[in-house]
């Protein structure tokens, strides 16, 4: 895989180009998570749980070695985020109005922090992750790398 990183945003409203400070990301987190809680979504079907365990695996969150000691309490963090994420999502398509509320009064309360358009993560930004690492991660963009078009000479040709 390659990366392509983007610097346009026009799907991101210029107002919210930004991250909060890690203050302000875990109170957010925290009220969206009561709201979700107070306003009981509900569960999912197992198939949902499934699919949810089965991005899981395909990104490489489920461990490989399920004897291992610590192999229980991965998969159960794992599919907590994963269940949480949905959640949010769910929320979102169904209350955008309060998701963006929320989102609004954070911002008011601690400010937006530029993000440096960077592909590159240094060891300083190692150590404030959510403002450093996480959000700059997460708008690289991923392609497959093209497949050179040479034959090596061994290949079988092709019948006739």
């Amino acid at each position: 895989m390659s990366t392509e990183h983007t610097h346009e945003h026009e799907h991101i409203p210029e107002e919210v180009y930004g991250v909060l400070p890690d203050e302000g990301v875990i109170e957010l987190t925290d009220q969206l998570t009561g709201y979700m809680q107070e306003i009981e979504l509900g569960g999912f079907t197992d198939i949902i749980g499934q699919v949810l365990d089965d991005f899981l695996e395909q990104s490489g969150g489920m461990p490989s070695d399920l004897k291992a000691d610590d192999a229980f309490e991965q998969i159960t963090q794992n599919q907590l985020a994963v269940t949480l994420a949905y959640n949010l999502g769910r929320l979102d398509g169904r209350s955008p109005q309060i998701v963006q509320k929320m989102m609004d009064e954070a911002i008011e309360k601690w400010g937006l922090l530029e993000l440096e358009e960077s592909n590159e993560i240094t060891d300083a930004d190692l150590e404030s992750p959510k403002l450093m690492v996480y959000s700059r991660l997460r708008r690289v963009e991923y392609t497959e790398a093209p497949s050179p078009n040479v034959q090596l000479g061994w290949e079988t040709p092709p019948e006739d």
